[in-house]
C-alpha cells in the first residue's frame, strides 16, 4: 500500500469512528466532501483494500508482447542497420 493510500485509510477510519467531520477529513485529504463520502462508502464496502488502484499487477491491454519486440529488435540489428531511429519507427509500423 502505498503512503498516499495508508493516509487516506487512516484518515477515513477516523470518519468512520466519529472522532473526524467528513469537512475535516476532506481538507486533511485535500479532496472535495462528495469525494470523501466516497471514500467512506468504499472503506465500508471493501476495507482499506478498496483504496488500491484496481488494475494494480496486471498488464495493460495493449501491451507489446515479448515476441514482437525480440522480432522488431532482431530486424533492427540486421535488416535495418543503416536506418536511424525516425526511420526504423516508420518502417516498423509506427505514425
Amino acid at each position: 500500500m502505498t503512503k498516499a493510500e495508508l493516509k487516506k485509510v487512516l484518515v477515513i477510519e477516523k470518519l468512520v469512528a466519529g472522532h473526524i467531520k467528513v469537512a475535516e477529513a476532506a481538507e486533511l485529504l485535500h479532496l472535495s466532501t462528495r469525494q470523501v463520502l466516497r471514500l467512506k462508502k468504499t472503506y465500508i464496502t471493501e476495507g482499506a483494500e478498496g483504496f488500491a488502484h484496481k488494475n494494480r499487477g496486471r498488464k495493460p491491454a495493449h501491451t507489446i508482447s515479448d515476441d514482437v519486440k525480440k522480432m522488431v529488435a532482431e530486424l533492427y540489428r540486421t535488416k535495418y542497420d543503416s536506418s536511424n531511429n525516425c526511420h526504423f519507427f516508420r518502417i516498423a509500423g509506427g505514425t
